[in-house]
């Protein structure tokens, strides 16, 4: 169930391949400070096999070296506790019992902590450390989204992203990685990793799982307590790192009575409004008002909307009253009696006067 290669790495540094059948010498590494073994071919399919190291004694006798996932062993060619003959066996039955942790050939990058949570408008510094077989150097290193990663192709350098132009920084030793991305938006919440390159052309690592980033914002949210007094809470959608201190508005001004991320307060009649936000930070909370002034205010409102919709009522029906009145009026005046006939003028007018029959006045000569 495994197939078995040897090299040799004799005192004078030379290279010399002591079974062909599997066995696979980097010959550009041959006279460098690292020297590259692989066991060749490398087992398939990749993930369901792993490889066991040996320092090989004799046809009889070797001595168990430690498994590694990966097919290369790297080599230390001015360390003289490396100089020996070594074999390799491709394990095709399954993982291997133990983890498998050769000697200086470590690659991995770890991520502390995993899951950050920043506010919005705010910095943050993503963090990790990495390694990689001794005698390697690093040329080349970036963060990318994962999320945004396609098979086969290279990862995308997030500060070639034109979302991130101007706002994230890289900082990288010798063995510690860090990105800091200013001026946070929800937009950058993504699970980042740390992806670096050797000058070995084959050898270049991305880092598992990565560091998950929560951007949030503030919200004071209120409940109710006995006594009369209400509870206010500033909360955030994700946990917030390193215990912050809260600071408290009044209608604006701060409040210096509490610094947690809950406060109690008395329920008072005029309106009051409440904000939160973190010290050090920028951002603040939309605010929130006292529910008792709020429905106070709230009550005042409505009377003076029904009274002013009263008035206007009013107001509207009081021409629609003048003018009835006045149709009335003028239809009384009108169904009084008009006497044309000369005799009825003269009994209501009295025997003082009379008319004669073509309308002129009776003269005596």
């Amino acid at each position: 169930m495994f197939s078995q290669s040897s090299v040799n790495i004799p005192a004078a540094l030379i290279l010399i391949l002591l079974a062909v059948l599997q066995a696979k010498v980097d010959h550009e590494t041959i006279g460098q400070k690292v020297v590259k073994l692989t066991c060749s071919p490398p087992c398939r399919p990749s993930g369901n096999c792993y490889y066991d190291w040996f320092r090989y004694k004799g046809r009889f006798s070797s001595d168990y070296v430690g498994c590694s996932y990966s097919a290369s062993l790297w080599l230390n060619s001015t360390r003289p506790s490396d100089h020996d003959s070594y074999t390799c066996e491709v394990k095709n039955n399954g993982l291997p019992q133990q983890n498998c942790e050769l000697p200086n050939q470590h690659w991995g990058v770890t991520y502390t902590p995993e899951r950050v949570c920043a506010l919005k408008g705010s910095s943050v510094d993503l963090s990790c450390t990495y390694k990689h077989p001794e005698g390697l150097t690093v040329t080349k290193s970036f963060w990318f989204i994962e999320s945004l990663r396609q098979r086969g192709v290279d990862p995308e350098d997030v500060r070639e992203s034109d979302q991130y132009k101007g706002r994230v920084q890289y900082s990288r030793t010798l063995n510690s990685c860090r990105m800091t991305i200013t001026d946070l938006r929800e937009s950058d919440a993504h699970t980042y990793r740390f992806r670096f390159y050797t000058d070995d052309p084959d050898s270049r690592y991305s880092g598992r799982p990565g560091v998950t980033l929560s951007v949030t914002d503030l919200k004071v949210t209120v409940s109710d307590t006995d006594g009369g007094v209400k509870n206010l809470t500033c909360s955030s959608t994700c946990t917030l790192p390193n215990n912050p201190t809260y600071i408290w508005y009044r209608n604006g001004r701060p409040v210096s009575q509490c610094e947690s991320a809950s406060c109690p307060v008395a329920v008072v009649s005029e309106a009051v409004s409440y904000s939160c936000a973190v010290k050090g930070s920028d951002l603040h909370s939309p605010p929130v008002y006292n529910r008792t002034s709020v429905y106070a205010a709230s009550g005042v409102a409505v009377v003076l909307l029904l009274i002013f919709t009263a008035v206007f009522l009013w107001m509207r029906r009081r021409p629609a009253v003048t003018s009835s009145k006045t149709e009335k009026s003028s239809g009384e005046r009108a169904s009084a009696p008009v006497y044309k006939d000369v005799s009825a003028l003269a009994v209501t007018s009295g025997p003082s006067r009379a008319a004669s029959s073509d309308g002129q006045d009776d003269v005596q000569h």
